[in-house]
């Protein structure tokens, strides 16, 4: 306790002298716009660990039915009672001395081979949560150093040479504290914003009952949210990306149209005739879809045509084809064994203006967790790529400016009884080298 309290009084001290350092009025406004932003940013950080820990908590809840159904009354046990450890630790206050204060190094190694596997995934997404939260927080102290030199010029020039001094100063200082290693978690403690990347303990509630089947291998655009998994409700529920209000991406632009039955042979959405395999659950919202299912059908003819590849897509209209830059963002817990079969992830555009005839396409396995397809069209030219860094496939067209167009974002199954489970996500994303 002595040592929580002398720790909490040297950052309170901290805190206030770099509160009561005088600013110019332009430097102090941009300080509050970083901490706000670190606010949000330590807001997110919570949140994914909530989601986190959740799944910790349901595979620990799968391991511990799948002993019981083997009827292994030891390993039962050991699941039960790292569940209760794991919650427990979670209510208590942290051991500042552990690196994962939730699940120490002695918990590991006395855990089963089969728990360390979920211990594993656990630690190895807690550490990406805290990577990718410090080098979001050290880009926006970037940003906040190249406006403050801008500030200082802009000071200079109209001879405010003290209030210039002022901000190449803060400037300075930010600059040195982006050489340190913990250079994100000093500038949490100096804006006094809370990161705890301890989330709240999980309920326990009808962990020894085993869940019934979810039944959504047919989930629809009728499916309620709130019957969808837990985790999967909190990865299409997450807020989007901050954007700036003043100069927002282009898919802030588009708008939602429809969910329907898609094929790998691109023409083929929303076509009469084609099988309604997989399903889709679309949350417009964040511009997010969820699809699961199992494909069923082998080979079918569809407008004389055999067709194979079959699943479900997402599409959204857009007034000018110059808003065409996105990224489509796949995330799967059912990788494609190979090349040649499935899940694979399909991005289409069409044009609008001429019956949805189609533009360009690109369609990839989903051999990994997570896989990534990026579309841009140059505001000032007539040129698209679509680009997959998996295998660094680019695929190239021209459209003029202007064109209302249709993207279609999806995922479609080859063989019958490959399994799909994939949240899809359309994400803003830069300009990039035409």
């Amino acid at each position: 306790m002595l040592k929580m309290g002398i720790l909490g009084v040297a950052m309170v001290v901290a805190c206030s002298a770099f509160a009561q350092t005088r600013v110019p009025a332009d430097v102090a406004k941009m300080q509050e716009t970083l901490r706000a932003a670190l606010t949000r940013q330590a807001a997110t950080n919570q949140f994914l660990m909530t989601t986190v820990a959740s799944d910790y908590v349901s595979d620990l809840k799968k391991l511990y039915h799948k002993e019981k159904a083997t009827k292994d009354a030891a390993a039962q046990a050991t699941v039960k009672a790292e569940v209760e450890r794991f919650v427990a630790a979670l209510k208590s206050d942290p051991d500042e001395f552990e690196a994962v204060p939730e699940l120490p190094e002695a918990v590991q190694q006395k855990a089963l081979p089969a728990l360390r596997v979920i211990q594993g995934r656990y630690l190895e997404q807690r550490s990406i949560i805290e990577k990718m939260g410090a080098e979001r927080v050290v880009e926006l102290a970037q940003k906040y150093v190249a406006a403050l030199d801008l500030v200082q010029k802009r000071l200079s020039e109209g001879g405010k040479t003290s209030d210039a001094a002022a901000a190449k100063k803060e400037a300075t200082r930010m600059r040195v504290l982006l050489q340190r290693k913990d250079a994100a978690s000093a500038l949490f403690k100096q804006y006094a914003v809370k990161n705890s990347l301890m989330p709240p303990a999980p309920d326990l509630a009808g962990f020894e009952t085993e869940d019934a089947p979810q039944g959504l291998a047919n989930i629809t655009a009728k499916t309620l949210l709130t019957a969808l998994p837990i985790s999967v409700q909190q990865a299409l529920t997450k807020p989007m990306e901050a954007f700036d209000k003043d100069w927002p991406p282009e898919i802030t632009t588009w708008t939602f149209d429809a969910s329907g039955n898609y094929a790998h042979d691109f023409n083929l959405y929303r076509v009469a005739g084609v099988p309604d395999e997989l399903g889709i659950f679309v949350y417009a919202k964040t511009m997010r879809a969820y699809v699961r299912g199992t494909k069923k059908c082998s080979t079918v003819q569809v407008n004389g045509q055999a067709v194979t590849w079959l699943g479900k897509g997402m599409s959204w209209n857009l007034k000018d084809s110059r808003d065409l830059v996105f990224k489509a963002v796949y995330t799967t817990q059912h990788p494609a064994l190979s090349a040649e079969a499935g899940p694979a992830a399909c991005v289409a555009i069409y044009s609008s203006s001429e019956n949805d005839k189609l533009l360009g396409a690109m369609s990839v396995p989903m051999t990994k967790e997570t896989t990534e397809l990026k579309v841009t069209k140059h505001f000032s030219y007539n040129r698209v790529n679509i680009s997959w860094e998996g295998e660094k496939r680019r695929r190239g067209f021209t459209i003029p400016n202007n064109m209302p167009i249709r993207v279609v974002v999806g995922v479609v199954a080859f063989n019958p009884g490959e399994e799909a489970d994939a949240i899809v996500e359309t994400r803003a994303c830069p300009q990039v080298a035409q």
